[in-house]
């Protein structure tokens, strides 16, 4: 058996905040998702990881306001059920949702023996960042867990320092963590030069500061077919296309570097080593394995989605 390639963990997007850099620059194109922001339990603890621990992630997931999120904070009317965003390889729009339901989720809690003043569930660490919207999601979520008991300290990296953030994501250290995660290359802005007619990286030298003269592209091949040409200097690339394998084997393949959740499942190990043999015309087979992928992610819930990533 082929152990697949370790995806970095560089992939890792804050997009609550990487959204802000790019807030003025306006595209015209149709709204597509190429990841996933989610909460994720730390699989290795006792309250998340025990013979009791399932049923303990689906009271948060029940417990949690999820479409407050994706829609008020995020303003999405996409409220995630599956891992697997819409238009993605494995989508399964049949998947049943876990309800927003406060007496479900406390009555889970007491069947996995934690009743509502528990001492085991104070002082619960989470990780997060410092993105704004980020701020608003944690309060979002910290306000319902109150209701099972949940008493939360967050532990809050900037979302700029992306050696500290891998740091402490990958420690073990938390009980729980929000991260999004996006398949293929993160969006990356271009700037072209109408002047020169050719187009650029954000960050290259060459760029012209004469604002008449600069156009903004979020995909390399839409600056193409404007008429642009790649700048010979700091030589942008095409993207990679996202792909659902692209996304679920960094997350969820055991042991993989961004797998923060530390699930290990062998069914799901199997099914990605599966679909990463099978050529890409084989749709239904692969439609298949994904769907099982996702069922069992629904199912053991190392992680709850929250909103999808919009393709930049």
């Amino acid at each position: 058996m082929i152990r697949p390639k370790l995806l970095k963990i560089g992939i890792l997007i804050f997009i609550c905040c990487a959204l802000c850099v790019i807030s003025n620059v306006s595209f015209a194109q149709a709204k597509e998702y190429d990841g996933v922001w989610f909460l994720g339990f730390n699989l290795h603890t006792k309250l998340f990881g025990d013979e009791n621990g399932k049923i303990v992630r689906q009271a948060v997931a029940i417990a949690i306001d999820r479409e407050k999120i994706a829609k008020k904070i995020i303003g999405d009317d996409t409220v995630p059920v599956g891992i697997i965003p819409p238009r993605m390889e494995g989508y399964d729009p049949e998947l049943p949702p876990y309800p927003h339901d406060y007496s479900m989720a406390k009555n889970l809690m007491r069947s996995a023996g934690y009743p509502l003043n528990d001492k085991r569930l104070k002082n619960i660490s989470f990780l997060m960042t410092d993105g704004e919207r980020t701020k608003l999601i944690v309060d979002e979520i910290k306000r319902d867990l109150i209701n099972l008991g949940f008493d939360i300290t967050t532990t809050v990296v900037k979302y700029a320092n992306t050696k500290e953030w891998e740091k402490e994501l990958t420690s073990g250290k938390y009980d729980m963590f929000v991260m999004g995660y996006k398949a293929g290359s993160i969006g990356e802005i271009f700037i072209a030069d109408k002047s020169t007619g050719l187009f650029h990286k954000f960050t290259c030298f060459k760029n012209t500061t004469n604002e008449a003269d600069q156009q903004f592209f979020d995909k390399y091949s839409v600056a193409v077919a404007a008429g642009f040409s790649p700048c010979p200097v700091c030589k942008p690339e095409p993207e990679k296309a996202p792909t659902t394998l692209a996304l679920l084997q960094p997350l969820f393949y055991s042991n993989e570097t961004a797998n923060a959740a530390f699930f290990q499942s062998k069914r799901v190990d199997i099914l990605i080593e599966e679909v990463s043999m099978l050529d890409e015309n084989l749709k239904a087979s692969r439609k298949d394995k994904f769907e099982e992928i996702g069922r069992i992610i629904l199912e053991e819930l190392p992680v709850v989605p929250l909103f999808y990533i919009t393709s930049l």
